[in-house]
C-alpha cells in the first residue's frame, strides 16, 4: 500500500483508572491506577505520535483526567499542535480547575450527569456528587468553556430524562450526549439496572423529538445507540464501528485499542514496546473492523438486511451483553422488526 487506508481521526487517552468516586456503572472498574501506568514524559512523548499520525481530535479520559499530574501539561501541547482537546471528567475537581481548563486550550468539555440528584448521587456512590458538580458546572460557565453533559442511561434514570433535559437547559449546557450503559466493569454487579432492549425506541424517540427543537441544547446520539430505527437520530447515515479504522483508544499503561471503552481483551500493542505507528499501521492488527465480512455477523444480525453497513453497531455493546462483536440485541431496527413478526 503507498497509503494507508485508515486514519485515527479521534483518540481516546484514559490518563489513569484513579478516580475519585465509585460508580455503579463505571464500565473500567476505575478507582485505583493500573500498574506502571506512563509517567508525565512517556505521555508527551505519546502525543508526538499523535500528532505525528495527523489526529484532529483528542479526549482526555479516565478514571478522573483531573487527578492526573500532567493532564494541564497535555492539553497545552495537543492544543498548541492545532488538534482539538476535549475531556470528561465527573465534575468533582471542575470548580477548583474550571479556570486553568480553559487557558490549557480545552475546546469543550463533558460533564457525566446521569440523573437528577438523587438518582446522580446514588449512580455516583456520593450524596453530595451532584451539588459539587452543578457549582463546578457555573464556575466553568462562568470562566467560558463550552459543557455539556454525558449521561449513561439505564433503568434507575430512564424516567428522568424529562427533568434532566429541563435541568441541562436551564445551567446552560450546549450538548447532551446519551447513551446507554454496557455490562461491564461495575456494572456485572448491577444488571438489574440495565435497560431491556425493548426500552430503546423509547429513547430514540426522546432524542429525536428533542433534536427537533433547534432553540435549546443539542442532543447526540452516543455510539451505542440507533441505528437503522424509523426515527431518524444520527445526523450521518451509521456505517460500522470506527474502532480500529479511524478511532483509537489508549489505556494509562500505554495499551492500544480501537476504541477507549473495549475491555482489554482487544488489546492491540502497547506504546512502551513498538512506536505507535507501528501497531496502527500493522495489517494484521483491528481486524475485527476492518476486515469484515457479511459471514461475521450472528444471531439476527446475520440475515438483517442493514447488516452491512451496520456491522452489528456498536462492538463495545455487542461483546458485552453476548460475548459475540457481531450479535447486538441492542439495536432498535431489530427490536422494531421483531414486533412486526408479531
Amino acid at each position: 500500500m503507498n497509503k494507508f487506508p485508515y486514519n485515527p481521526k479521534v483518540v481516546g487517552w484514559e490518563l489513569t483508572l484513579a478516580c475519585n468516586m465509585n460508580c455503579i456503572h463505571c464500565g473500567s472498574s476505575a478507582g485505583s491506577p493500573r500498574e506502571n501506568e506512563l509517567d508525565i514524559e512517556e505521555g508527551l512523548s505519546l502525543i508526538d505520535q499523535l500528532i505525528e499520525l495527523g489526529v484532529k481530535v483528542v479526549t482526555l479520559s479516565g478514571g478522573e483526567p483531573l487527578i492526573h499530574p500532567g493532564w494541564e501539561k497535555y492539553a497545552k501541547k495537543i492544543s498548541s499542535a492545532g488538534i482539538d482537546v476535549y475531556m470528561i471528567s465527573n465534575g468533582l475537581l471542575l470548580k477548583k480547575y474550571a479556570k486553568k481548563i480553559k487557558s490549557a486550550g480545552i475546546n469543550r468539555m463533558g460533564i457525566s450527569l446521569d440523573g437528577m440528584e438523587d438518582t446522580h448521587n446514588f449512580i455516583r456512590n456520593n450524596p453530595k456528587s451532584f451539588q459539587i458538580a452543578m457549582e463546578g458546572i457555573k464556575e466553568a460557565i462562568n470562566e467560558g468553556l463550552t459543557l455539556g453533559a454525558v449521561t449513561h442511561i439505564s433503568k434507575a434514570n430512564f424516567s428522568e430524562m424529562e427533568d434532566m433535559y429541563d435541568l441541562f437547559n436551564e445551567i446552560g449546557l450546549k450538548f447532551w450526549q446519551i447513551q446507554i450503559t454496557f455490562s461491564m466493569g461495575r456494572m456485572k454487579e448491577h444488571k438489574d439496572y440495565s435497560l431491556n432492549p425493548e426500552q430503546l425506541p423509547k429513547v430514540a424517540e426522546f432524542i429525536h423529538n428533542k433534536q427537533k427543537q433547534k432553540d435549546k441544547i443539542s442532543v447526540i446520539p452516543g455510539d451505542n445507540v440507533g441505528y437503522y430505527g424509523a426515527l431518524s437520530i444520527r445526523d450521518k447515515t451509521w456505517k460500522g464501528c470506527f474502532a480500529g479504522r479511524h478511532l483509537l483508544g489508549i489505556d494509562s499503561d500505554g495499551a492500544v485499542k480501537g476504541c477507549l471503552s473495549l475491555p482489554r481483551e482487544f488489546i492491540e500493542g502497547n506504546i512502551r514496546e513498538e512506536p505507535l505507528r507501528k501497531i496502527w499501521e500493522d495489517v494484521n492488527r483491528f481486524k475485527y473492523n476492518r476486515y469484515f465480512s457479511l459471514e461475521d455477523l450472528e444471531g439476527f444480525c446475520k440475515d438483517c438486511p442493514k447488516g452491512d453497513p451496520c456491522r452489528a453497531g456498536c462492538v463495545v455493546t455487542a461483546y458485552s451483553s453476548t460475548g459475540n462483536r457481531f450479535n447486538n440485541p441492542y439495536c432498535i431496527y431489530r427490536i422494531e422488526n421483531k414486533k412486526k413478526e408479531n
